[in-house]
């Protein structure tokens, strides 16, 4: 029997909420999944997908492949009616397809997915620094990693010994972020396009700044288990390097990661705008006239600044530094929470995962007064 939109969007959100409450438990418990839960979990990813295609099929059904006459206002319409009615408003954000629960005509309206989705992946300088980005990511996403081997020489007619080949494996474990934005109703009627300012504008920097201090930060986030960054690990070790580095204190640590066999194309800096001034200030060698940072570039490495590293400076290959999104991100129109205060609650949650695939490919030293 073929389900209606609103009973594939209610089976939807029940999947998510199970999801998120899966999610709750491990995290306080601090622990991963069970057996039992991953079962389920994997269970509950499968039947998303099949409640997405079907979706996406009646939304083709509805309003064609090229439809652009159902776009943001046509969500921010829905909302506003749901709204003075005192019913939610759930808004799924997919790979593909976003689709926004119509109570009054009882569909669903899709919504080109870079209006949402492209400003997330524009996190400041996160896609500046070269780190992968996958989106809707289901299950254990693995990565294999092996040793590296050797080719002997041996004579005519004489036989090669096997060489053993040691295989392990990362995987990211993904974490729940979220944000809520209360917004009165007062403002809903009076304004126009809210719904695109808070989706377009508000929740994606929140999120980009959640992200970018996650990667880049030395200390962990509060709250976060597995969703930690590179130099998090690297913090204890680091290097004390004086308060105006030398080109020989940074090309000492370019050294010290291509020495690991890392490959040196893809390494970028990361530091303060007030650390880069510095280096822009600081004399290469006595008498040359040529800084140590100069064109945004040290020892021929590229330069990215961010405050979220804080009194230390990064290097590193982003690309042993994959960030995915796993799952779709679920962005529901709460008109109960905050109703004490006549407001809404746009409350936006995402699960995302980063692993370190190899730490070997980043160093971090610490801008101090050296002892």
């Amino acid at each position: 029997m073929t389900k209606t939109t609103k009973e594939l969007l209610q089976a939807f959100e029940k999947n998510q909420n199970r999801i998120n409450e899966i999610a709750d438990t491990c995290e306080r418990e601090n622990r991963p999944r069970t057996e039992a839960e991953d079962v389920e979990y994997k269970s509950i990813l499968q039947n998303n997908e099949v409640l997405r295609m079907r979706m996406h099929t009646v939304a083709l059904g509805q309003y064609g492949q090229n439809s652009n006459e159902f776009n943001m206002r046509e969500a921010d319409r829905i909302v506003r009616d749901n709204v003075s009615k005192g019913q939610p408003t759930t808004i799924l954000i997919c790979r593909d397809l976003v689709m926004v629960a119509d109570a009054k005509a009882g569909g669903i309206v899709p919504i080109k997915i870079q209006d949402i989705i492209e400003p997330l992946a524009e996190g400041l300088i996160i896609d500046k620094v070269g780190l992968p980005m996958p989106t809707g990511l289901a299950g254990d996403y693995v990565w294999p990693v092996y040793e590296s081997v050797e080719a002997t020489i041996q004579g005519e007619g004489v036989a090669l010994t096997d060489t053993e080949i040691s295989l392990s494996k990362l995987t990211a474990s993904p974490q729940r972020i979220g944000i809520a934005i209360p917004v009165t109703r007062q403002t809903i009627n009076q304004s126009d396009g809210v719904i695109e300012m808070i989706v377009k504008q508000l929740m994606p920097l929140a999120l980009s700044k959640l992200i970018n201090k996650i990667m880049l930060s030395p200390d962990k986030v509060t709250g976060a288990t597995t969703l930690v960054g590179p130099f998090v690990a690297l913090k204890e070790t680091a290097k004390a390097i004086g308060l105006e580095p030398t080109f020989r204190d940074y090309n000492g640590m370019k050294a010290d990661v291509l020495k690991e066999g890392v490959d040196g194309t893809a390494l970028c800096w990361v530091m303060t705008q007030s650390q880069k001034a510095i280096a822009e200030a600081t004399p290469k060698d006595t008498g040359s006239g040529i800084m140590v940072c100069e064109n945004d570039k040290i020892a021929g490495l590229p330069v990215f600044c961010s405050n979220y590293i804080g009194e230390h400076i990064g290097l590193g290959d982003w690309r042993y530094q994959p960030l995915g999104l796993f799952g779709d991100i679920s962005f529901i129109v709460d008109p109960y929470s905050q109703a004490r205060k006549d407001a809404v609650d746009f409350v936006l949650n995402a699960n995302y995962g980063t692993t370190t695939l190899q730490s070997k490919a980043f160093k971090l030293a610490k801008v101090a007064p050296k002892e």
